[in-house]
């Protein structure tokens, strides 16, 4: 089922079977673990047009913006809660956001050189950021993250290709990344990750790698090839440090999902191309919830496939 400003909308074809992840059994709907599945193609609150990013919330909200220039909240069931507009469009959507610990939301505010930061309603609280090149200036914003002490990392690429860090009140420290690192200067660095030992990964999606730094900048290893072979990559768009110590990395061009551990082993993958539930379509990211659900965000299907870890 899917929902749309909180009422049930069937999607065609799938029919009463699609009943999400509501009740305390939770039905595989899928021979490879999906066991919820909500939006629709559609400009109406709680339908899609290309989802470009998502983000989970400590207490479990999941928010997604999409190519209508909108963010939108659903509960984890996926049910619509909230959603607007950013301020400005007509140049470009946002592909980026993250939500920080106290509630507040950050979005990538691509194509406009900045970050916008909400309440989780909406309302908006503050703004950082420019075009340019110098200190605390960005040219196309991808992503951004935050560490357990508040500072703030954002990513862009269009000629900056690097990452910047912020103190947790936005004022510019220091930018890294865009040296080469690993024999290769970041390029376009898509999707940021902080994990429990506070290092940095980082989706250097046209290099098709992952690269790790400390959060001072320094570089400290770095995997992955072009291919399609399990521990090879086809643009990673997005990354997730997950709780048990592995990173899962969603392949826009493989069109699946691939778990690694912390050295750069494959060990497993998931999804393939087609628009059946436990397909994917040029997918952007993925988190992953307390309870050990995985949201991936399918965005030509136009919607987001809960999966169950232990199941895939």
């Amino acid at each position: 089922m899917f929902f749309s400003t909180g009422k049930m909308v069937a999607i065609a074809g799938l029919g009463a079977a699609l009943i999400g992840v509501m009740g305390c059994r939770k039905p595989v709907l899928s021979d490879n673990g999906v066991v919820g599945v909500f939006g629709e193609t559609g400009l109406v609150w709680g339908q899609f047009s290309y989802p470009r990013a998502i983000a989970i919330s400590p207490e479990g909200k999941i928010f997604v913006v999409d190519k209508a220039a909108r963010v939108q909240r659903f509960d984890a069931q996926g049910r619509f809660e909230a959603g607007w507009m950013m301020p400005n469009w007509a140049s470009g959507k946002p592909v980026g956001l993250t939500v920080h610990r106290d509630g507040r939301v950050f979005v990538a505010d691509t194509h406009y050189s900045r970050v916008l930061v909400f309440d989780r309603d909406g309302k908006q609280l503050q703004s950082f950021g420019s075009n340019g090149t110098g200190p605390g200036q960005f040219q196309l914003v991808t992503d951004v993250a935050i560490d357990r002490d508040g500072f703030i990392y954002v990513s862009e690429y269009g000629g900056n290709d690097r990452i910047s860090k912020f103190t947790p009140d936005l004022q510019f420290i220091r930018s890294f990344g865009n040296e080469a690192v690993g024999g290769e200067k970041l390029n376009r660095p898509n999707a940021l990750a902080i994990d429990d030992e506070q290092t940095l990964w980082v989706a250097d999606s046209c290099n098709h790698r992952i690269v790790r730094f400390s959060l001072d900048g320094e570089y400290l290893s770095s995997f992955g090839t072009v291919g399609v072979e399990p521990g090879q990559l086809r643009w990673p768009y997005g990354i997730c440090a997950c709780r048990d110590g592995s990173l899962l990395v969603c392949e826009f061009g493989n069109n699946r999902l691939q778990w690694f551990d912390r050295k750069g082993k494959s060990l497993r993958t998931w999804g393939m191309a087609g628009r059946m539930l436990g397909n994917l379509s040029s997918p952007w990211g993925a988190v992953e919830s307390t309870d050990g659900l995985i949201y991936v965000l399918d965005s030509l299907n136009d919607r987001v496939q809960i999966i169950e870890k232990k199941r895939v």
